[in-house]
């Protein structure tokens, strides 16, 4: 038993241990590129949960034990601007932010550097978290939903997904009811972009092309559908509009020239372009999940 409390006492244990944590600030910094750029679907959501949550702990733990080590220290003061962009842009997704929340208070205040440096700093990521959120919250009061990344995810319709053929892209639908205006926005997404979860998926949404906004009348009408029409003689997948309008794959590097005819074999795979795209509503949401 002694011997096991010297290994843990060991400085070059605790050290290999601060430096081990820094895999959990990478991990951070993913969590905050996620809940910004992705939608987040689980098929179960409570084992993702105890999973993240796991993660979390287990960190926290590395890092009390190693709370001497200066790597540990600068650590702790690198992580609240990470866990600040998690908690903005995960902001509602409250699965997503206390984890990491609680994480970096425990850490900053158990950590042992100099209380002068600490005291300036705690001040500083104080003033970002409070001037950030309240100014999210009051954005949000006064301009409604906000978003950075095009579509208002919070109004994702869950039962609505078309894949083309090749299954590389995604269309989807996004529900806007207000008393003023009920309109219904498809959007193509890129499947090439998502991130398999354990128990889930990420579904890349920065970027995303929005096709056709329309009418919001019923569920089970259908504004934009994949069809197969012949383009200079070659057989290409489409989106067919109101029934009769034929657009272009928008993520295709070359337009289309011509919208005749149609057909009926598969359609051809294609690489998005490295162009972003055109949205034109920008708002904050995270997920299913992102919360």
């Amino acid at each position: 038993m002694d011997k096991l409390v010297a290994f843990f006492k060991n400085v070059w244990f605790r050290r290999g241990v601060a430096i081990a944590s820094w895999a959990y600030t990478g991990f951070m910094i993913w969590v905050a590129w996620i809940s910004y750029a992705y939608y987040l679907e689980f098929e179960n959501p409570v084992p993702a949960f105890v999973l993240y949550l796991f993660i979390n702990v287990s960190a926290m733990g590395l890092m009390i034990l190693s709370r001497k080590q200066v790597i540990t220290q600068v650590n702790s003061y690198i992580l609240p601007p990470i866990v600040f962009l998690i908690t903005f842009f995960g902001f509602g997704n409250w699965y997503l932010v206390i984890p990491p929340v609680a994480v970096m208070l425990v850490l900053f205040f158990v950590n042992t550097s100099n209380e002068t440096l600490k005291t300036v700093l705690g001040t500083m990521y104080l003033l970002l978290f409070v001037i950030g959120i309240v100014g999210l919250i009051g954005a949000t009061r006064f301009f409604g939903e906000i978003t950075f990344v095009g579509p208002y995810l919070s109004k994702r319709d869950l039962n609505y997904e078309q894949l083309s053929s090749d299954e590389e892209y995604r269309l989807v639908r996004y529900l806007e009811v207000t008393s003023d205006r009920s309109t219904m926005g498809y959007y193509v997404e890129y499947t090439g972009d998502d991130i398999k979860l354990p128990m889930g998926v990420a579904k890349k949404v920065l970027g995303c092309e929005r096709i056709h906004t329309a009418e919001y009348t019923s569920l089970s009408q259908n504004f934009v559908e994949w069809k197969i029409r012949k383009i200079n003689g070659k057989d290409t997948e489409v989106l067919i509009v109101d029934g009769k309008s034929v657009r272009e794959n928008p993520y295709l590097k070359k337009p289309l020239s011509s919208s005749s005819g149609s057909g009926s074999s598969n359609g051809s795979s294609s690489k998005p372009s490295s162009t972003s795209g055109t949205t034109s509503s920008t708002v904050i949401s995270s997920s299913s999940s992102s919360g």
